[in-house]
């Protein structure tokens, strides 16, 4: 990573185990940060990110604390000068930083802090949070100023606090979950601004207020005007803030207009809309501004008609037609749409502080913020629509849409080390990718694929159930009474193929448990469950390497999946896995008595969790062997067989398509195959079930295939 004349250089300051540092690291090596990272220092010389670094083949120096702290300022900016360094990023780096240090490198200083601020300054955060009872916790990243986490908020991020978590728990989410995650984004936008060559605008002298929900309004239209910022508002927004003593101008005194049709019209006007759009880096659009006698407008703080509220309510179409909002929505996309241009826009409360911490401290908002600002409003309009028309079919079926994703962490690589991988996350899915890791080092992209098919292969209710996963495919599944019998039994299944796997719980991992997989010596690169006891955390602590990851509680299947194709994307419903054993349907003389369809229906979940062609032999709610990802059933048959060995002997044998001649069923037979179980639909089953009845086998049709590319 040489660095580059025409980029920012950056270094990182760290004192302790540096798990901001190395998201960050990861960040400049892969790209995800169009940036050159110069240096990364400590006044640590144990600090763990110095061999994260090392690893990356970056610079790094340490700086030990000698009891002066002038002296050891002067000395470190002496090193970071020397680098070539031109803004810093503290990633715990746990000194205050002295006025001199801060004269040194003015508004060029990040630091990430775990609470929103300004809520929960200082040390303790994410414990003070707790105590206090918050129900949502999260992180901010902001400029350092000469104060404690009070300078201008560049970036926030936000969780629903868990009631069972404890305060290490939510602690250790809001790194995870939150710090992680924004931090690389933080400094992404922050590049992205200073590699922009025009200009920035953003300087805020004007803004344009109208909301429904009015929490806060007049509070954040008094901080405005203390900052000189002129206020416009519409009709009811407009009075909440004359009653609170707050300066402001109507709508209706800058368009010329009065409020028509009940209110239904008040914004929707050129003098808003010009002065919301005009693209303040083009002259053009500034002349026309003035020919016309409008004035531009800097920052729009909106929020909508509470039309979700109103439908979970149960209001009359009558009333749902009235909290359309059309006004809101166009302010929102116009403002979000000239982010560039010089225009911020803010539709959550939760965005207040952030916005004028920028206006309080420098009477502007970077281009940084103000298009993160931006996305946020596009992802409400856009929800807002998708309800809208999801209610206006009145029960037809209509797709969704998209789900939307939240921007996620740059992960270390993707399937292989020359493709770069980021993990984005559902907002407010469930599964692997909501998941806290507890111990072990970055997630990667295959570790991430594998978990979710070790943790949805094993999910369910019922008894203790275990899978082991190699490369997606599940290589052992079994159910028990005890969650360690469950581990051996899947163990058992492909000992072989199990080794740097991927384990996956349906309940809160033990103890004993934990002891077996330590006792086994298996190799295991990442366990998933939905909870693990003390006991089991103690028990494999020392394998550093091992990650746990808690998955929250839930459904982990997703309701689509999706694959992309060269120029489009496939959608498609997920699979929901076998139909009930009452809609089956047994075809030959000999019939399945009901022990043995229940082993049919774990065959038949087992082998739709594989890639097809798939096949596998079942007993004991043990996957016994598996052959998947085949180009012939056959061949298929003949590996799962043979991974199964002498347990093949009284099984069943399930496959996830029909097959489409009788050399299947004829090879299992040999082996001793007692069932089979498979959809049907071949032109040739009735050739297929006379096998079965020549053999003495059991065959059973589910009419549901279980394809899987």
């Amino acid at each position: 990573m040489s660095p580059s004349d025409d980029r920012p250089r950056f270094a990182i300051l760290a004192s302790g185990r540096g798990s901001n540092a190395a998201r960050l690291i990861d960040a400049f090596a892969a790209g995800t940060i169009p940036a050159d990272l110069v240096l990364v220092a400590t006044d640590n010389p144990g600090a763990p990110v110095l061999e994260e670094a090392g690893r990356r083949g970056i610079p790094t120096a340490v700086v030990a604390f000698d009891g002066s702290r002038r002296e050891h300022e002067t000395r470190m900016l002496e090193v970071l000068h020397e680098a070539g360094a031109e803004h810093l990023l503290l990633a715990g780096y746990m000194r205050i930083l002295g006025a001199g240090f801060l004269e040194a490198w003015p508004g060029r200083i990040l630091n990430i802090h775990p609470s929103l601020l300004p809520e929960f300054p200082g040390l303790d955060a994410p414990a003070r949070q707790w105590e206090a009872g918050v129900t949502v916790a999260g992180a901010t990243v902001h400029l350092v100023d000469g104060g404690v986490d009070s300078g201008p908020i560049l970036l926030q991020g936000r969780i629903e606090v868990r009631g069972d978590e404890g305060p290490h728990g939510l602690a250790h989410r809001i790194l995870t979950e939150v710090e992680h995650r924004i931090y690389p984004r933080a400094v992404r936008l922050l590049v992205d601004e200073l590699c922009d060559e025009a200009p920035d605008p953003g300087n805020v002298r004007r803004a344009l207020i109208s909301v429904s929900d009015k929490a806060g309004v007049a509070e954040m239209g008094r901080r405005l005007v203390a900052c000189g910022v002129e206020l416009i508002a519409s009709g009811g927004t407009a009075a909440t803030l004359a009653d609170a003593g707050v300066p402001v101008t109507p709508v209706e005194s800058i368009t010329g207009a009065p409020e028509v049709l009940g209110g239904r019209v008040k914004t929707l006007h050129p003098a808003i809309h010009a002065g919301i759009l005009a693209d303040r880096r083009r002259p053009d659009h500034l002349a026309d501004l003035d020919r016309h006698g409008h004035l531009p407008i800097d920052l729009v703080v909106c929020n909508l008609y509470p039309f979700e509220a109103a439908l979970a309510g149960g209001a009359a179409r009558d009333r749902l037609v009235e909290e359309i909002d059309i006004g809101g929505p166009t302010m929102l996309r116009a403002a979000a749409k000239n982010a560039d241009g010089g225009v911020a826009v803010v539709v959550n409360h939760a965005d207040h502080a952030r916005v004028l911490s920028w206006v309080e401290a420098a009477g502007r908002i970077p281009q940084a913020v103000r298009r993160d600002l931006a996305a946020t409003a596009f992802a409400r309009v856009a929800a807002y629509d998708r309800a809208i028309a999801m209610w206006s079919q009145e029960g037809a079926e209509v797709d969704p849409g998209l789900p939307h994703f939240v921007a996620g962490a740059p992960l270390r690589y993707g399937e292989n080390p020359h493709q770069r991988a980021e993990l984005l996350v559902e907002d407010g899915g469930r599964g692997v990718a909501a998941g806290t890791l507890l111990q072990g080092k970055a997630l990667s992209f295959n570790n991430l694929l594998d978990l979710d098919a070790a943790y949805r292969a094993a999910h369910g209710e019922g008894g203790h159930r275990c899978a082991v996963v190699k490369h997606t495919n599940t290589c052992g599944l079994a159910e028990a009474e005890m969650q360690a019998d469950a581990f051996t039994a899947a163990l058992s299944g492909d000992p072989m193929a199990a080794f740097g796997g991927v384990i996956g719980f349906n309940s809160a991992l033990e103890g004993a448990t934990a002891a077996a997989i330590k006792e086994s010596g298996l190799f295991v690169e990442c366990i998933a469950a939905p909870a693990f006891t003390a006991e089991a955390i103690a028990m494999l602590a020392g394998r550093t390497n091992l990650r746990l990851l808690e998955v929250p509680p839930g459904d982990p299947s997703p309701g689509r999946t999706f694959h992309t194709i060269g120029g489009g994307l496939l959608v498609q419903e997920a699979d929901p896995g076998p139909a009930p054993t009452t809609e089956w349907k047994t075809v030959t003389r000999r019939p399945a008595d009901p022990e043995m369809l229940a082993e049919m229906s774990f065959a038949m979940r087992a082998v739709a969790l594989l890639k097809s062609n798939a096949v596998c032999v079942t007993s004991g709610r043990t996957l016994r062997g598996a052959g998947a990802g085949l180009m012939s059933r056959v061949d298929a048959t003949r590996l799962a067989l043979e991974k199964a060995g002498p347990a093949a002997r009284g099984a069943v044998l399930a496959s996830d398509g029909f097959f489409p001649f009788d050399d299947s069923v004829r090879v299992a037979a040999v082996a001793g195959i007692a069932a089979v179980v498979q959809p049907g639909g071949s032109k040739r089953d009735d050739e297929v079930v006379a096998a079965c009845d020549e053999l003495g086998l059991v065959m059973v049709l589910t009419g549901r295939r279980h394809f899987r590319h």
